[in-house]
């Protein structure tokens, strides 16, 4: 009887160090998909930032503002005035 209830024991005692390890093992990967469901968020708002950049920068708009700042150009039948101290420069 006494050995029965010392294997009963030790086997009870293996179950809740198991419970254990087993317990802080489902708490450090529950802090780790939290992390990643957060980066995941974060992607998504980047992913959204970056497709509307990308309509801004295909949009007329867009190129329009690039072909006169950057390029100098204007409509063909546009008339553009320039400062005399510009011109000079």
């Amino acid at each position: 009887m006494v050995a029965i209830a010392l294997i009963v024991m030790v086997l009870l005692v293996g179950l809740l160090v198991q419970s254990q390890k087993l317990s802080i093992q489902n708490r450090q990967y529950e802090a780790r998909r939290d992390e990643l469901q957060e980066q995941i968020n974060d992607e998504e708002l980047r992913a959204g930032e970056i497709e509307n950049l990308n309509d801004y920068v295909t949009s007329t708009e867009y190129i329009e503002k690039v072909a006169r700042e950057k390029l100098g150009l204007v409509y063909e039948d546009e008339i553009l005035f320039q400062a005399e101290n510009q011109a000079d420069n």
